[in-house]
């Protein structure tokens, strides 16, 4: 059961990974204002916010790998949609769709591989890791495609990948029904599942979690909108652009592949402090924005960041949900990640229209980078300070 859901964790995640690298890139060429490239951007927010409504259906109503199914097939359509679409209402429609259909169903196959994995708290990390590889697919396919295949009018932009993570879509569609069967847990006393999750909220170490999360959601949309035009900027050419994104999620594997070890030294919470103070200290290297041989390095910060903070926290928030609730626990966070998404994405578009007399690219993204590393050096001081999960130095794997 884990390499069936080891392959579904590798297709899914290729779509997103096909569509947000290059995202920024793309309306970057299509000649959108920063404000105008802030506002598509922050549909990836939206979407999160609408997550708990998919968790809903999964929780209550219809089996989670069909859910799964209809949102990649039509996920896969709005991409293809994406690869042509060129003014800025349509594109932004495009976007939102894509998300409001993309972001249920990561939250729906962590749900799946949770409920299926016979210990989730000792496997998700390596089924986990399986989905950060099919995130860089896309690019290295389109890579290879260009060097292969050198006249046929290929040349690495965006919308060529989009159409690569459409197929992978369509992959994901036809393979999620080949899966055991996830039934919905109707409930009697919380007919509305997502708030039945809320109640978490009322335990202070969860609370915590939740408002650190926020923060550093903020300052992602900072690296996604920010990064691929600096690394443009600092002479990285078009076809290798999305390659060299993927240094991320080559940190990213090796850091899950150690994440048992990371949690057995560190336990959960000093695991999850480290992440923190990794993406802080890559804030800081992106505000300073040269040389590229210092900025191409500490890409590798992000993966450490997600593995050791983000999964990390899915692990923990899945314990404190109860069986009928899992679905809706997970989206809960999607939920909290999607308000900092859109914050996040609102002001670094503010704040490159306020640097736009910047000489040079690099310039004009300093300031953003600097605000993203101050809020992320502020968060490493509030989780040290307040996350109190009551497991004392145990790691998670040992917490049954």
């Amino acid at each position: 059961m884990q390499f069936r859901l080891s392959i579904l964790m590798l297709l899914q995640f290729a779509l997103p990974g096909a569509m947000l690298p290059l995202y920024s890139m793309r309306l970057k060429e299509l000649g959108f204002t920063p404000m105008e490239l802030a506002m598509c951007c922050a549909t990836h927010g939206v979407g999160a916010l609408l997550a708990p409504l998919g968790a809903q259906l999964a929780d209550r109503y219809f089996p989670a790998e069909k859910c799964v199914a209809v949102f990649s097939l039509l996920s896969s359509l709005f991409l293809i949609g994406l690869a042509y679409a060129e003014s800025l209402y349509l594109v932004c429609l495009l976007t939102l769709f894509f998300w409001l259909l993309t972001v249920p169903i990561i939250v729906l196959s962590s749900t799946i591989c949770f409920i299926h994995l016979k210990d989730p708290e000792k496997e998700f990390g390596i089924v986990r890791l399986w989905g950060t590889i099919g995130w860089m697919l896309p690019g290295w396919i389109l890579l290879a495609l260009v060097r292969i295949f050198p006249n046929n009018n290929l040349e690495g932009h965006a919308n060529e990948q989009f159409i690569i993570g459409s197929i992978f879509g369509f992959l994901v569609a036809v393979y999620a029904l080949t899966l055991p069967t996830t039934p919905p847990s109707p409930s009697k006393v919380d007919k509305f599942a997502p708030l039945g999750a809320l109640k978490l909220l009322r335990g202070w170490p969860f609370a915590t979690y939740c408002l650190c999360t926020l923060g550093v959601f903020i300052t992602m949309p900072f690296t996604t909108q920010g990064t691929p035009m600096l690394l443009k900027y600092l002479g990285i050419v078009q076809p290798w652009l999305s390659p060299t994104l993927t240094i991320s999620q080559v940190s990213e594997v090796i850091s899950l592949f150690f994440l048992p070890m990371f949690l057995l030294r560190l336990g959960l919470r000093g695991s999850m402090l480290f992440g923190l103070i990794c993406w802080t200290i890559a804030l800081y290297v992106l505000s300073v924005g040269r040389p590229v041989g210092l900025v191409i390095p500490s890409l590798a910060l992000n993966g450490f960041s997600i593995t050791c903070f983000l999964v990390t926290g899915q692990i923990y928030v899945n314990m404190q949900a109860k069986g009928d609730l899992k679905a809706s626990v997970q989206s809960l966070l999607t939920f909290v990640q999607g308000m900092g998404l859109v914050l996040g994405h609102i002001m670094i578009g503010l704040l490159r229209s306020n640097s736009q007399n910047a000489s040079n690219m690099r310039e004009e993204l300093v300031l953003a980078f600097q605000v993203a590393a101050v809020i992320n050096g502020t968060l490493c001081f509030i989780f040290y300070c307040c996350f109190r999960p009551g497991f004392g130095k145990k790691s998670v794997v040992e917490v049954k």
